[in-house]
C-alpha cells in the first residue's frame, strides 16, 4: 500500500493506491468507487474530455447491450464487467406498469471492441423485484468488483457470488434483502484486501434481527464467501458507503442513515467504521443529524473532514474525520457567487454576495441525491432544480440547472449554471412531474421497459443520476438524458471557465443513462440503457 499526496495549487488531493496483486491495479478501475475507493484518479495517460455518440466523434466502439442495467463497469486490462436486468420480451411489456424483476445477467466483455466473452444469470428473490428502468435504481444498479483473478457480482434482490475471470462459478451466496419499501439501494459493494463489504440486514433466523429489519455493514472472505464480521450500527442502502484510509494506514467506510420512506435505521446521521484490523465492523464514531435528515448521497470524506451534505439543511456540515466532531458549518444560500446563462443571449452573468432568501422567488437549495464528491478543498454537488407547487406550497428550487463547489477552507460557495438547452422532442408531454419524453426508455430491442414515467426526464429532478468521477482535475457529471458534462474542478473561479464540455451518450429525447463511469488507460468506459460505450480522445 503507498500513498500519492499531490499539491496543484489549492488542489490538495489525497491517493491511496492499493497494491494487490498485480502493481499496476492503479491503471484500471476495479470496483464502483475506482482504484483509490473515492471516486477519483490520477493519470499520466490521455485523459477524453469532449465526444459525442450521436455524431460518432471520438468514440472507439459502441455496442448493444440487450436490456436496461444500471451497475458501472469495473474495468482490469482488457475485460470489462457489468450486469443487465433480465431481458424483458415484448409480450411480457405491454403493462408497462408490470415491468418488474429481480432476476440480472451478468457478463464479461472486451475491452477492445465490447464483444461478449461470457454471460450468466444471477437470480434475486422474486419478493424483492425492481421496476424495470427505474430512475432510482434496480436489481441490477451495484458494479461488479474485480482484482484481476476473480470478480464479484452482486444482485440487489438478495445474491453475490464470486467468478474467474474465465466465468468459472467459485461460490454464490443469497440473503434475505429489505421488503416493502421502494427499491432505491444504492450501496456499492467494496473490497479491501480479501474482505468484500456489502450492505444488507441481518438473516431471517438471526435473533438480533429486527422485525422492521435493519441493514447494516457486513463482511464476507472474498474467496470463500464466509461471514467475517457484522457492524452493530445500521445505514440506509439510500446512500452510497466510501472506503477510505486513516492516517494510521488503516481503512474504514463512511455510511449514514435517515431517507424518505422512513427507513428504520436511526437516528439519522453517519457512522465510520473501522474495515480491516483487529476491530474491523466496529464504529471509530457515530454522528446524529438531531432532529433528522436525509443520507441520500455518496458520503464522501478524507483524511480531514468527513462530509454531511443533505436536502433538510441550508449548509454543509464539517465533521473532524478522527473523532466526528463538528470542525464547522457551511451555509450555502448565504453570500454566494453565480454565474448564470441566458439562453436567449447565450451570455453568462456574474454575481456576488446573493442571498439566496432575498432572491424574487426565493431560492431554496436541494443537493441532488448521489450527485456529488469531495476533491478536498473542495465539495462539488448538482442541484435538483424545479419551480411549481410541491405539497400544495409554491416552491422554486435551484439555482436552476446548477452544480455548485464549496471550498472548505474559504468558505466560498460558488453556483454555476450549465446551458442545459432542452430540445424539443415530438410528443413530450407536461405533468406534474415534468417534461416526459415518450422515446427515452425504448431499449435495443425497441421495447419502452420503463415502469414510471419519472424514469422520462432529463435529469435534474427526483432521481438518482450516476455518481460523480473525478480524472485529474475534470469532473463528469452524468444526467439521466444521456448528458455527460465535464467541468475543469480547477479552474480559478467556478464560472463558465470552468465549463470543459457538453457531450453526448445518444440522442437526446432517446438516450438514458443513470450510470456512473470508469476510466482506464486513456479510455472512459460507459453505457446508456441500450449500449456499451468506450470513448477515447482525437
Amino acid at each position: 500500500m503507498r500513498q500519492l499526496l499531490l499539491n496543484a495549487g489549492c488542489w490538495l488531493v489525497t491517493f491511496t493506491v492499493c497494491m494487490g496483486d498485480d502493481a499496476s491495479s492503479a491503471d484500471q478501475w476495479p470496483q464502483a468507487a475506482g482504484p483509490n475507493h473515492n471516486w477519483t484518479v490520477s493519470t499520466k495517460n490521455p485523459v477524453p474530455r469532449s465526444w459525442s455518440v450521436e455524431n460518432d466523434r471520438n468514440i472507439v466502439w459502441r455496442v448493444p447491450l440487450p436490456e436496461t442495467g444500471q451497475s458501472g463497469i469495473a474495468v482490469w486490462k482488457g475485460r470489462l464487467f457489468l450486469t443487465t436486468m433480465k431481458p424483458l420480451q415484448a409480450a411480457d411489456s405491454a403493462d408497462v406498469k408490470n415491468n418488474k424483476g429481480s432476476d440480472i445477467v451478468i457478463y464479461c466483455c472486451d475491452a477492445a471492441d465490447g464483444t461478449i466473452l461470457w454471460q450468466r444469470d444471477l437470480a434475486g428473490d422474486p419478493k424483492a423485484d425492481s421496476i424495470y428502468a427505474y430512475g432510482f435504481s434496480s436489481s441490477s444498479s451495484p458494479t461488479p468488483v474485480t482484482d484481476g483473478k476473480h470478480v464479484w457480482f452482486c444482485n440487489a434482490s438478495g445474491q453475490m457470488g464470486c467468478w474467474t475471470i474465465d466465468g468459472e462459478e467459485v461460490w454464490t451466496r443469497r440473503w434475505t434483502p429489505t421488503l416493502g419499501r421502494p427499491f432505491n439501494k444504492q450501496f456499492e459493494p467494496i473490497k479491501i484486501g480479501n474482505t468484500l463489504l456489502n450492505v444488507e440486514p441481518l438473516d431471517p433466523d438471526d435473533p438480533n434481527r429486527r422485525e422492521d429489519a435493519w441493514n447494516v455493514l457486513r463482511a464476507f472472505d472474498a474467496t470463500t464467501g464466509k461471514s467475517l464480521w457484522t457492524a452493530p450500527e445500521g445505514l440506509t442502502h439510500y446512500n452510497t458507503p466510501v472506503l477510505g484510509q486513516l492516517p494510521d494506514g488503516s481503512h474504514a467506510v463512511l455510511a449514514g442513515r435517515g431517507a424518505h420512506h422512513e427507513p428504520p435505521e436511526s437516528p439519522a446521521g453517519l457512522t465510520l467504521t473501522r474495515a480491516d484490523g483487529p476491530n474491523a465492523g466496529r464504529a471509530i464514531w457515530n454522528w446524529n443529524a438531531l432532529p433528522d435528515g436525509k443520507a441520500q448521497v455518496t458520503q464522501c470524506w478524507d483524511s480531514k473532514y468527513a462530509y454531511w451534505l443533505d436536502e433538510t439543511r441550508t449548509d454543509l456540515v464539517l465533521l473532524n474525520t478522527l473523532d466526528g466532531s463538528e470542525a464547522k458549518r457551511i451555509a450555502w444560500d448565504k453570500d454566494v457567487t453565480i454565474t448564470s446563462y441566458n439562453a436567449a443571449t447565450k451570455a453568462f452573468t456574474h454575481r456576488s454576495g446573493v442571498n439566496f432568501e432575498e432572491q424574487n422567488p426565493p431560492i431554496t437549495v436541494f443537493p441532488a441525491w448521489h450527485a456529488n464528491l469531495s476533491v478536498y478543498p473542495y465539495v462539488y454537488f448538482q442541484c435538483f432544480s424545479f419551480q411549481g407547487k410541491r405539497r400544495g406550497k409554491e416552491t422554486y428550487i435551484g439555482p436552476k440547472n446548477s452544480l455548485a463547489r464549496i471550498n472548505v477552507e474559504t468558505e466560498k460557495v460558488e453556483y454555476l449554471e450549465i446551458p442545459f438547452e432542452v430540445p424539443t422532442v415530438e410528443g413530450e408531454a407536461e405533468s406534474n412531474n415534468g417534461i416526459l419524453y415518450p422515446q427515452m426508455t425504448v431499449n435495443s430491442r425497441g421495447i419502452d421497459v420503463a415502469g414510471d414515467p419519472r424514469s422520462k426526464r432529463t435529469g435534474w429532478w427526483w432521481c438518482f443520476n450516476g455518481n460523480t468521477i473525478a480524472i485529474n482535475q475534470y469532473l463528469y457529471f452524468t444526467f439521466m438524458c444521456g448528458n455527460v458534462q465535464v467541468i475543469d474542478g480547477q479552474a480559478e473561479n467556478f464560472d463558465e471557465t470552468a465549463l470543459v464540455s457538453m457531450n453526448d451518450l445518444g440522442k437526446f429525447g432517446e438516450t438514458w443513462s443513470v450510470n456512473t463511469p470508469s476510466y482506464s488507460n486513456g479510455r472512459i468506459y460507459h453505457r446508456t440503457m441500450k449500449e456499451l460505450i468506450c470513448i477515447g480522445t482525437e
